[in-house]
């Protein structure tokens, strides 16, 4: 028997993506009586909406949200990564578990060098140091989670991606290794299957 074979299983939850660029979506609000009825416990929301955020208030959902590229640059200057913090998760960090904030959405899968110099650490320690006066728990990461430390496994990770890619997962990882953050990754197996 296969359950023969586990001493024990630990669940960490359920998470799901939630994106909202689609036709005749549900309302925030029902999308957090859904989730719940499903015991979905963790949410990937690819921006900050305001109207989520409040409809998931005092629940057990955690969220991951997301910065999006459009931002990039901004971050790059300390006031501005607190004015996007002072709107975008302030308001919603004391009844909503707001857990970590991506930075950037697939990135690294254009061809854009310019977006991809703003992913480095410049704009995350801005980032870092304007989410953490927040949250005790809030992490900031570039966009799951996985509990190693990214600076083993930095030199063949690289290798396994564009080379000319190598040189922004780098930072991107030694930020992550030195200051324990989360490296969260997009993976679409049903697209790599249907390939």
């Amino acid at each position: 028997m296969c359950s023969d074979s586990f001493v024990s299983i630990r669940s960490l939850g359920v998470g799901i993506n939630y994106g909202q660029i689609a036709n005749n979506l549900p309302s925030p609000s029902r999308v957090a009586y859904l989730l719940g009825s499903l015991n979905i416990s963790r949410v990937k929301l690819y921006d900050a909406d305001p109207n989520v955020l409040t409809a998931f208030t005092n629940s057990d959902v955690e969220f991951v949200v997301g910065l999006g590229n459009e931002y990039l640059q901004k971050m790059t200057d300390p006031n501005q990564a607190q004015a996007w913090i002072q709107q975008h998760v302030q308001p919603y960090i004391s009844q909503t578990k707001i857990k970590c904030i991506t930075v950037g959405n697939e990135v690294l899968t254009g061809n854009d060098t310019q977006l991809m110099s703003f992913l480095p650490t410049s704009n995350a320690d801005c980032l870092r140091g304007s989410f953490e006066p927040w949250t005790k728990q809030g992490d900031l990461c570039h966009n799951s989670s996985f509990n190693w430390n990214p600076r083993q496994f930095i030199p063949t990770f690289c290798r396994a991606f564009r080379q000319d890619l190598a040189v922004y997962l780098q930072s991107i990882l030694n930020f992550h290794a030195q200051t324990n953050s989360p490296f969260l990754i997009n993976a679409y197996p049903f697209f790599a299957y249907k390939g």
